[in-house]
């Protein structure tokens, strides 16, 4: 077994403490403020800013969510009528996303609170620290 040193296990814990604490704040606000839950919101963002209409496949490329969860977010979505899903004519097998008039409302009420969230949540507390340092630190572990 390899040896991990005190100070990765410092940095490992404190980026799950901060991804658990986040996401969970932003997705209450979300919740209460915007009508959606983060899962939602990321679908949202993910169909909208395709600027065409976005393959399922896509989707669960991009979403930072598991497939079965995309699917399942996109099926509330379309219940609610903020999505729209087709069967490509081309390929049967594709399904195609995009977004309702009113999901695109939904998605912009919901852009605000988000980034009010990160605004408050992340760019203040780091303020005194070198976050173009931290965001190349965290890119290095993806």
């Amino acid at each position: 077994m390899r040896r991990v040193e005190p100070d990765t296990m410092a940095a490992w814990h404190a980026l799950l403490v901060a991804h658990r604490r986040l996401t969970q704040l932003l997705d209450d606000e979300l919740r209460r403020i915007g009508g959606v839950s983060l899962d939602e919101y990321d679908v949202l963002l993910n169909v909208r800013s395709g600027g065409q209409p976005l393959r399922m496949a896509q989707l669960a490329e991009r979403a930072l969510i598991s497939r079965p969860t995309a699917s399942r977010v996109v099926d509330r979505l379309v219940g609610k009528g903020w999505v729209r899903r087709w069967k490509d004519e081309k390929d049967r097998r594709v399904v195609l996303l995009e977004l309702t008039p009113e999901g695109q409302r939904v998605q912009a009420r919901a852009a605000r609170v988000h980034l009010d969230g990160i605004a408050r949540l992340v760019a203040e507390p780091l303020a005194a620290h070198d976050v173009v340092a931290l965001a190349g630190a965290l890119r290095a572990l993806g």
